[in-house]
């Protein structure tokens, strides 16, 4: 559920009156602005339902097999989660003393929750001699769109809260003029931590792999996001009459 907490409403009314500085008394040339300040706050929930999925691959070749390695290789991802896209993210190559080429590849692909079912017991099925595949790691962390996009709702309604308090305020002072000067927006969780929950069903993940045998690989992660919003509103202050009544010629 989303709610705004609004706090720290600040009036700051400046005079136009003297300045002292470096031991010199400088007068402002122009009328200083009356100003209120809003401390805006705004949250919600970033989600997913997709985790990312990490496959370590390791492969033994003897001279013939090297032609037919990458087919090995994209084949053996397929088998375990189809209809992804598949990114390799690291691949290592070396000849060993033996003479066999040695294959390292490290791949990821965002899988639905819904396929993650078995993952480590479709990887132990497809290894074999000189086949070597493994679940590395699976991280239900959101993309960077998916909060992007609460981020960006987030800051829309620090705009129309913005702009409710600036009508009320000159509804309040209708001979002033408000109008909003500054908005800075802050993000409190920029970069978001790895919750600790996740990192604790991973760990668990890896030491009893038979465990997932029956549904789904873990839980998403909800990701509490907030934006806070440091708010502005001037008017011009009104100058003073008697003032310039004297300075007239």
């Amino acid at each position: 559920m989303r709610r705004l907490l609004l706090s720290g409403l600040t009036a700051v009314f400046l005079a136009a009156t003297p300045v002292l500085a470096s031991a010199q008394t400088i007068e402002r040339t122009g009328p200083a602005d009356d100003e209120v300040m809003l401390r805006l706050e705004v949250e919600d929930w970033v989600e997913t339902k997709t985790a990312k999925l990490t496959v370590a691959i390791d492969m033994a070749l003897q001279g013939g097999e090297v032609g037919d390695a990458r087919d090995q290789v994209n084949g053996a991802l397929t088998g375990l989660v189809d209809g992804v896209e598949w990114r390799t993210t690291r691949f290592n190559r070396q000849l060993d003393p033996a003479g066999l080429e040695r294959w390292q590849v490290m791949a990821e692909a965002r899988v639905p929750e819904a396929k993650l079912g078995g993952v480590h017991d479709k990887a132990k099925q497809a290894s074999k001699p000189g086949l070597s595949i493994r679940v590395a790691g699976i991280d239900f962390t959101p993309t960077l769109a998916e909060t992007k996009a609460v981020e960006s709702t987030l800051r829309a309604e620090i705009y129309e809260q913005a702009k409710a308090e600036l009508d009320r305020l000159n509804k309040s002072f209708p001979e002033r003029g408000y109008r909003l000067r500054m908005i800075d927006f802050q993000t409190g969780n920029q970069p978001m931590p790895r919750p600790q929950m996740m990192m604790k069903s991973e760990m668990a993940s890896a030491a009893a792999p038979a465990m997932d045998a029956g549904g789904g690989e873990g839980f998403s992660v909800s990701r509490r996001m907030v934006v806070t919003a440091t708010v502005v509103l001037g008017a011009v202050a009104p100058q003073d009459v008697s003032k310039n009544e004297k300075t007239k010629p």
